[in-house]
């Protein structure tokens, strides 16, 4: 199937955003808004894991838009963090429609801090119906130190761990790059935002933020688990720790995935070629569902 790859330029509060969209030539009705991670990931994603996702989605026929909000990658504008990513994705959406006229199922994927962004700003807009959230980001410091200690301890016990280390399986300097990631973000908080001296921030702790958006939701959610990342383990304290969390993550319109051997960011072929199959699969799914459902007036 022939696919467009159209370059936008659209404003986000004054700001100029930059982003990609991939139109196929005879385009479902479910597309997908891949919302890039902080860091130096961009629109491209790490290891240009979006650039080559979205153009696997688009062969199938589902549309793709991918963009650099708010003072990340080659868009204007400070860099507010995923706190404050409101506008940005409100922004995203409505331009993907506008592309896309035929577009009546928005599915919103991020993962690390980008999940955890759609979680609180991008569940409630139009057109969103469902998600795909890979190991969202929390910064709650008691339940960092408890899934650390249980991902270790669960690693140094398991004897395929040692066998896969010894025989050069693992990519170590992946481990570093993301254990070097995880205290940066630690330590400067991830996409924090700028503020200006002296002034006090006072808000609503964003985990608070992000179970708000899942209770409201009413669409389908898929969360995938990296099993070889310890961030996504304090995902699992935080949800343990809360009888609200896990009554949002059994309801029925929750999946959840465990991607054994893949890490927070999904660095080997192996796993973002599972990662691609999972999303494509669950944008299948989306696509029958529509299918499923009446016409309006029917």
């Amino acid at each position: 199937m022939r696919v467009e790859e159209r370059p936008l330029v659209f404003d986000c509060e004054g700001c100029e955003l930059i982003g990609i969209v991939h139109i196929p030539e005879t385009p479902r009705p479910v597309g997908l808004l891949a919302v890039a991670a902080g860091g130096i990931q961009y629109r491209g994603g790490c290891g240009r894991q979006l650039v080559s996702m979205a153009r696997q989605l688009a062969a199938q026929g589902f549309p793709v838009l991918r963009f650099d909000h708010r003072g990340h990658g080659d868009s204007d504008g400070a860099l507010l963090g995923f706190r404050h990513m409101d506008e940005d994705l409100a922004r995203a959406v409505q331009v993907f429609r506008d592309n896309v006229p035929s577009l009546t199922h928005v599915s919103m994927f991020g993962g690390c801090e980008a999940a955890s962004a759609i979680m609180m700003s991008g569940l409630g807009l139009p057109a969103v119906q469902s998600a795909i959230l890979a190991n969202p980001w929390v910064e709650l410091e008691h339940l960092a130190a408890m899934a650390s200690r249980a991902h270790y301890r669960r690693r140094l016990l398991d004897p395929l761990f040692w066998k896969k280390l010894f025989s050069g399986q693992y990519n170590l300097f992946a481990y570093a790059r993301d254990f070097l990631g995880y205290l940066a973000r630690k330590l400067g908080g991830a996409g924090t935002a700028r503020q200006n001296p002296g002034e006090a921030q006072v808000e609503t702790p964003f985990e608070e933020r992000m179970l708000a958006g899942m209770q409201a939701f009413d669409g389908q959610v898929l969360l995938l688990k990296s099993g070889q990342s310890f961030l996504s383990e304090e995902f699992d304290q935080l949800v343990a720790s809360s009888a609200a969390w896990r009554a949002v993550c059994e309801r029925d319109t929750v999946q959840r995935q465990l991607m054994p051997e893949a890490d927070q960011t999904f660095a080997t072929a192996a796993s973002r070629e599972q990662l691609c199959r999972s999303v494509g699969d669950w944008l299948a799914r989306m696509d029958q569902d529509a299918a499923r459902q009446p016409a309006a007036g029917e």
